[in-house]
């Protein structure tokens, strides 16, 4: 029976060490980072942010789309929903009132990445040509 126990102690040891690693480091940061200022949100505003629910991660990106881009609206709500899996929480990230307010800010803001202009191709010759091919 003490084989057991150890066992079951080791494998734990294991699997926490196996959930740790599968996310790089800067992600897990960025989980934590992107989930710490939503509850910093919910706690200004009485709140629950573990577990929450549609309704509250809705008013959270309404309240971000002042500021913030649309692509980080999208990355927060993957941290937001991520920490809770990791928790042993459901958060439907796909709920209606979720997803309607999305398209909403999407309209009324936009979505636009700011792409830079290509190169051309008689710069990159102008580039190539400078490279020293002595070496």
């Amino acid at each position: 029976m003490n084989e057991l126990i150890t066992d079951i102690k080791s494998l734990e040891l294991e699997t926490l060490k196996n959930l740790k690693n599968s996310k790089a480091a800067n992600t897990l940061r960025a989980y934590q980072a992107d989930f710490k200022d939503f509850s910093a949100f919910c706690g200004k505003n009485g709140l629950s942010s573990m577990p929450t629910e549609p309704k509250i991660l809705s008013l959270y990106l309404t309240h971000l789309s002042a500021t913030s881009k649309f692509s980080t609206l999208k990355r927060r709500i993957a941290s937001i929903s991520v920490i809770h899996k990791m928790k042993g929480h459901y958060l439907d990230t796909k709920h209606p009132i979720i997803m309607e307010n999305l398209h909403g800010i999407k309209r009324l803001k936009g979505s636009n990445q700011k792409a830079k202009k290509p190169i051309l191709i008689s710069d990159l010759k102008l580039i190539i040509n400078a490279i020293d091919q002595s070496n």
